[in-house]
């Protein structure tokens, strides 16, 4: 009986061979197949799958339409081609947003997004035996956990930003403002001003548009090669994320299935070190350090044995330079650095000077030198986006530290002014504490002349000689209340 939803019946080539040996198992696949207006004679060909980041705030709003563009031109490709696939309804993990929940109670609940979003990837992708997978994702941690599942699965797969949002205009002196601008105003005691930022300064949809979680993770996803290098900078509001990556993307996919190329035969301890070079070259953030394990992890190799040692990332960040001038360090946003050429760019100035390993396969089919050839993208601007010869800061912003609260390493702390304080992972210098600074510089002299004592007397009773290694810098050792004190009475 022909089904009202499809043409299934007309010149169809594939009811010659089809066999239903189980109806229980197909009935369900069928009306599936006839509903998403696909061939339902091919429902025990290899699954193909979409899935994409819902969650709390407009970092995710995007996801939903480039989902669904991606599944009709996947749609569409199957019937036209006749692509030997069977394509199954869209899926959609969940998160929330780190933006609106910085200082709260509900902060903890963003870390263990990754690991939502990694089961319920691993879920879908398993339970459906997908064969083939595209990815569109968003905010800061969905990415890494879909990342990591789909290394774990192991099947061909291709990723897609969401892309970053768009910065907002401050209606008053049309200046460009964003979300770094809404904290920083937070202090100011014009409350006119503090409400304007926050009316104007996010407007439109997408990931925070500087060099954020979001931004540095997806830089390290298409240079470890599962997102191609030019759909990373383009704002979520970019047409082309609707009208030509989609194809694009299938492209990939089929080429990789085609190839047989699979996603750890891409993410290598080769292509993990050209990745977070790049993420320190544009100046990333410190939790590329801690989502750069867990990838390699799911990839099945230990990031600090097989793809750099510790010391040797602190060796590496000190060598290369950081390319753009970029939010929160710097001025610029995605959109700008996009204007300028985008992450192409930047790949190329590393890729000529010798910084990265050009040989590492893509999720194109290409190498990561031939992809940035195909590319051609422009010289660097020097306003935005700077050469290695004349960067915009000649050194990296990572370093990984060590001492008595890390015996092993694995402390990271972004630099900024306090170079000079580090030597060998360990910080010498003298910085002051934030918080003592605030209670020293708000509170009363009676209040701080109480804290002196408490502090005298927990060195006197507690800890009656302290380590000479404490002597220049109290975080060294900070159970040591001698340290502490000797600070605070300097």
């Amino acid at each position: 009986m022909k089904c009202e939803n499809c043409d299934c019946e007309k010149d169809n080539k594939n009811k010659e061979t089809f066999v239903s040996e189980n109806p229980g198992r197909d009935v369900q696949r069928i009306g599936t197949a006839r509903f998403l207006e696909q061939d339902p004679y091919k429902i025990h060909n290899p699954v193909w799958a979409v899935t994409g980041s819902l969650g709390d705030s407009q970092c995710y709003i995007g996801v939903t339409e480039k989902v669904a563009a991606i599944q009709k031109a996947l749609s569409d490709r199957i019937t036209k081609e006749n692509l030997p696939v069977r394509l199954i309804p869209p899926a959609y993990t969940i998160g929330v947003s780190d933006g609106q929940l910085n200082g709260t109670d509900e902060m903890r609940f963003s870390l263990i997004g990754r690991e939502v979003t990694h089961d319920s990837v691993t879920l879908h992708l398993s339970g459906s035996n997908v064969q083939g997978y595209i990815a569109v994702v968003a905010c800061d941690k969905p990415p890494v956990g879909t990342f990591a599942a789909i290394l774990e699965h192991n099947q061909p797969a291709v990723m897609l930003s969401d892309g970053s949002i768009t910065p907002g205009h401050d209606p008053e002196t049309g200046e460009e403002i964003d979300i770094v601008s809404a904290f920083q105003v937070a202090g100011d005691s014009d409350q006119e001003k503090k409400n304007r930022v926050a009316l104007h300064g996010c407007c439109g949809k997408g990931s925070c548009g500087g060099m954020f979680t979001y931004n540095t993770m997806q830089t390290f996803i298409a240079v470890a090669g599962l997102e191609p290098l030019h759909m990373v900078t383009p704002t979520s509001e970019d047409k082309r994320r609707v009208a030509t990556f989609p194809n694009e993307l299938i492209d990939c996919l089929i080429t990789m299935s085609n190839k047989q190329i699979r996603p750890r035969d891409i993410v290598t301890p080769k292509s993990l070190k050209n990745a977070i070079t790049v993420a320190i070259a544009m100046g990333g953030s410190t939790n590329v350090v801690l989502h750069c394990v867990e990838i390699a992890r799911a990839a099945g190799i230990d990031f600090w044995k097989e793809v750099i040692s510790q010391h040797e990332f602190n060796k590496l960040s000190e060598s290369v330079p950081v390319l753009i001038n970029a939010r929160p360090f710097g001025k610029y946003s995605m959109v700008h650095i996009e204007e300028k050429g985008g992450l192409p760019v930047i790949v190329k100035e590393l890729l000529d000077a010798g910084f990265l390993d050009g040989d590492c396969i893509t999720c194109t089919g290409e190498t990561l030198g031939e992809q940035v050839k195909r590319l051609q993208p422009p010289a660097p601007d020097h306003e935005v986006i700077f050469s290695v010869k004349k960067p915009y800061k000649p050194t990296g912003g990572l370093r990984l530290l060590n001492g008595n609260l890390a015996p092993d390493g694995g402390a990271v702390i972004k630099v900024a002014g306090i170079e000079g304080g580090l030597k060998d992972g360990i910080f010498t210098g003298r910085e002051k504490s934030l918080i003592m600074k605030k209670i020293f510089s708000e509170h009363s002299k009676k209040l701080q002349m109480f804290l002196k004592i408490m502090i005298w007397l927990l060195s006197v009773i507690l800890v009656p000689a302290a380590p000479l290694a404490c002597q220049n810098f109290w975080i060294r050792h900070p159970a040591s209340p001698h340290c502490v004190a000797k600070k605070i009475l300097r």
